[in-house]
């Protein structure tokens, strides 16, 4: 006879299993698997109260524990009777992983200020207030390093997902309750190739998927953000759709990992269909109905080169090279944190200088292969810490 687990409630801010960014599912779907993993050990299972932005993909099958939605507005967090204070009131415990890098004032204020307003409702409880792996800053105006230093003063712990992260928390004060680890998306689960080690990567043909990011691409778009590139980003990504193209072992295939169509700024899939128009050889991935399931696709890949950060995560974390192409921080920080010598800056490089590390990888698609699963193994290794302090924190709080 199995003993029924007793539900314990997980307030995750800044969590999603509808966000259209993939990224955002494979964060909360890695990130609740590891806390199941530490309260099933006290007869515990969780129940999800996602608090954060509304999406339009449902992948909450992809997750196997009971949840609900509550969506972070200003009305909702300046009006204690809302659904949103109502929830807040319900958990057990809070783990904010702020969208995986929106914890920084580089992205639009109405964000930033969503974000450390929902930090603050979740403190006024009482309860435990985690911050879960993530970026922390860069914080660029006085202003936002005096909110980040507010919020950050009312969290038990906090965890950077990368050194640079790490020392930012240093530099305002908070060493004594911060802790380095890596993302949280190297423990989503997904479906390995199995034919993917016999592959001759020295002869080919090597599957070559290349993830072109709407908000580099359509730059025209954009709003409010701080991104600053040193190289025109569609440029590069023509240079690199002809490069590919020079070398008949390259099975092409775009792989689109923001799905939006309401918001075209943002929307891989149509922008990988914008180029497709333009180089009608490339193929292009099938529309990915969630996380687990683009990862699975880019574990069959050999190769991914993608400006989306969780997309070249899916790769190195199923043992797939990638080179990523690096737009913020969080790329080199992350990336270097692991040891994984194969990334583009783009905040810092040309053209020129991308090109020539990209032509390192193509030289050698074993050699990237092999330190991606080097650095996989380090991830894991290192992500232990924020597993092992699960294990210490449910101690303590069914002790």
């Amino acid at each position: 006879m199995t003993t029924e687990l007793k539900p314990y409630h997980l307030g995750l801010l800044w969590h999603s299993l509808d966000s259209e960014n993939l990224g955002m599912g494979a964060l909360t779907i890695g990130n609740t698997n590891l806390i199941a993993n530490a309260l099933a050990k006290h007869g515990r299972k969780p129940v999800l109260h996602i608090i954060g932005g509304l999406g339009r993909i449902d992948y909450a099958d992809e997750s196997p524990f009971d949840s609900d939605f509550v969506n972070v507005g200003y009305k909702s967090l300046l009006t204690p009777g809302s659904d949103l204070h109502r929830t807040i009131r319900k958990c057990d415990i809070f783990f904010d992983i702020g969208g995986g890098d929106s914890f920084s004032d580089i992205y639009r204020l109405k964000r930033f200020a969503l974000i450390i307003g929902s930090k603050f409702a979740a403190a006024r409880t009482g309860r435990p207030l985690i911050f879960s792996p993530q970026t922390i800053g860069p914080f660029l105006t006085k202003k936002g390093r005096m909110a980040a230093r507010a919020s950050l003063r009312r969290a038990e712990t906090v965890f950077a997902r990368d050194v640079p992260s790490f020392e930012v928390l240093k530099g305002l004060g908070f060493e004594d309750r911060s802790r380095l680890t890596t993302d949280v998306a190297f423990a989503l689960p997904f479906d390995k190739a199995p034919d993917k080690k016999a592959r001759d990567l020295s002869q080919g043909p090597i599957k070559v998927g290349l993830n072109v990011s709407a908000l580099l691409y359509r730059r025209d778009l954009q709003v409010g953000d701080k991104i600053a590139l040193a190289l025109d980003y569609q440029k590069l990504t023509d240079r690199i759709i002809a490069r590919l193209a020079e070398d008949p072992r390259f099975d092409v295939y775009l792989v689109p990992h923001v799905l939006s169509p309401e918001l075209p700024n943002e929307d891989d899939h149509a922008v990988s269909l914008a180029v497709q128009q333009k180089y009608p050889h490339l193929k292009i991935a099938p529309r990915f109905t969630g996380p687990c399931v683009a990862k699975s696709y880019i574990a069959n890949l050999d190769l991914l080169i993608g400006a989306r950060m969780h997309a070249t995560i899916a790769a190195i974390s199923s043992d797939t090279a990638t080179f990523p192409l690096g737009y913020s921080r969080k790329f080199t920080g992350l990336f270097g944190t692991l040891g994984y010598p194969h990334l583009g800056d783009m905040t810092s490089e040309g053209e020129d200088v991308v090109m020539a590390k990209l032509e390192a990888v193509l030289a050698d698609v074993p050699g990237a292969t092999a330190a991606a699963t080097a650095a996989n193994a380090r991830a894991q290794t290192i992500l232990d810490s924020y597993r092992n302090y699960l294990d210490e924190l449910f101690a303590k709080v069914f002790a």
